[in-house]
């Protein structure tokens, strides 16, 4: 059953976003079968109706053959005792893990467990991030806290609910294009597409759709009008036409890790090197980079470079001056 790695979906969204409601419906589904739930609090979201069996105090089993955990320990800890408890028959068999977050969640530091903690990534494996994005409740800085920002910023697909309530899709979808380009934005309404963010079985689907952009100016949707710059969430993108030298990106990588580790929300990326024929998947959380790992093959002969930083802070000018002096002299950015 664990021959290979369990693909882990984090779920998050703040406080009122919808988040229940969605998770609610996707666990209604018989397509969720042999899917784990990894819950802060059962109590938190209405699963009532879906329950039919509770084997302990802990594990609850769903109408749809779904295993529902109330995580009381750390993600970790909670995710190996799954392992444990369906090798050893106690709990049903699963294909995938869901990981719900409290609304008021930082979800930074669950990212930095799935990717840096070596045991985890023996038996586990970050499949996407998603992010419920209320559709009624405007994006304002100045009067929200700061983890619905940072909830968006390192999503890989934004899921803005209640459209049916607002009528306001494609308003949203355009705020969140300019706040993170390269996230896939759906409608909650569109279950099917929902679920098949959470089923998609590509190795390693958190990169793969990289905007196809140049270096650019970042993205600052965050900040408040006239506030310091170290609160606001900014995404700064690459492209990159030539292969580069791995030695050069890894020293240019752990650098900029070591300087400004606690404001790298996210980095990832596909890196086309001179010393492999694979491309490189490079993922990393704050100062921690997960070891690289590469894709069978550049997909449709695209042997560009893309990279994706998303931060706080007023970092830009370091990232540039640092990339330039440890990675342009194996390859050039494109020009903006």
């Amino acid at each position: 059953m664990f021959a290979n790695r369990v693909p882990v979906t984090l779920l998050t969204g703040f406080l009122g976003s919808g988040k229940t409601t969605l998770l609610s419906r996707l666990l209604a589904d018989p397509r969720m079968q042999r899917t784990a739930v990894v819950i802060n609090e059962i109590g938190e979201i209405g699963l009532d109706h879906l329950l039919v069996g509770r084997p302990d105090d802990d594990t609850y089993l769903l109408k749809s053959g779904c295993v529902c955990c109330n995580m009381k320990t750390d993600l970790s800890e909670t995710l190996k005792s799954l392992r444990r408890r369906a090798a050893s028959g106690e709990l049903p068999a699963f294909d995938r893990i869901v990981v719900e977050t409290t609304g008021l969640a930082d979800p930074v530091p669950m990212l930095r467990h799935l990717l840096a903690d070596e045991t985890l990534n023996a038996a586990f494996r970050l499949q996407t991030v998603l992010a419920t994005v209320d559709s009624v409740l405007p994006l304002d800085a100045s009067r929200d806290r700061p983890e619905r920002h940072r909830q968006i910023g390192v999503a890989d697909k934004l899921i803005v609910t209640k459209t049916d309530l607002s009528g306001r899709f494609e308003v949203m979808r355009a705020v969140l294009e300019a706040l993170n380009p390269g996230a896939r934005i759906l409608d909650s309404q569109n279950l099917d597409a929902v679920m098949q963010a959470i089923f998609d079985h590509e190795r390693y689907a958190v990169v793969r759709h990289l905007p196809d952009v140049c270096w650019e100016k970042p993205t600052k949707g965050f900040g408040r009008e006239g506030q310091a710059p170290h609160d606001s969430v900014s995404t700064l993108a690459l492209r990159v036409d030539e292969p580069l030298s791995w030695p050069d990106v890894t020293a240019f990588l752990q650098q900029l890790a070591r300087r400004h580790g606690e404001k790298l929300l996210r980095t990832k990326g596909i890196l086309n090197v001179k010393e492999s024929p694979k491309p490189i998947v490079i993922h990393g959380v704050q100062q921690y980079l997960y070891p690289e790992t590469y894709l069978d093959a550049h997909e449709a002969g695209d042997t560009t470079s893309r990279i994706v930083f998303i931060f706080e802070g007023s970092i830009e000018a370091e990232i540039r001056e640092l990339f330039a002096r440890r990675v342009s002299r194996s390859a050039e950015p494109m020009p903006a």
